[in-house]
């Protein structure tokens, strides 16, 4: 009888382990998909380069990492005080963009490498927001 108990109370916990991320977020009020353009089924997104999320750059100088918090703010080194404009964001090197949502690191990618020079997409996996670059070609 206590195996059976045992072998009872396992099941539950393993049912319990299955389910829970099926519940409902009582944190969440609603699904919503985000932007149309972007065609996805994330909870929030934006399209466009001026909405696009804040960027951790390596420095071409010296290595180091350097934010870029809006995408028309020039790019300056506290480490080695270089500064680039805006425009030479192609030319550094993109470790990752930041979720504006939740903070956390974002997934990204070039679907046109060969027309277009920056990324055009980022996904952040913790909260599912998705920014386009543009998606009209």
């Amino acid at each position: 009888m206590d195996n059976l108990r045992v072998v009872v109370q396992w099941l539950r916990r393993a049912a319990v382990r299955v389910v829970e991320p099926l519940r409902a977020d009582p944190e969440k009020s609603g699904f919503r998909l985000s932007s149309p353009e972007t065609s996805t089924t994330t909870l929030d997104g934006d399209v466009g380069w001026s909405s696009r999320p804040p960027a951790l750059l390596s420095c071409a100088r010296c290595g180091s990492d350097v934010n870029q918090h809006r995408p028309h703010d020039d790019i300056d080194c506290r480490r080695c005080i270089a500064t680039f404009d805006y425009d030479e964001f192609p030319k550094l090197e993109l470790q990752h963009f930041i979720c504006p949502v939740c903070g956390s690191e974002m997934e990204h990618g070039r679907r046109h490498p060969r027309v277009i020079d920056v990324p055009e997409w980022a996904t952040c996996h913790s909260c599912r927001y998705h920014w386009e670059f543009k998606h009209d070609y």
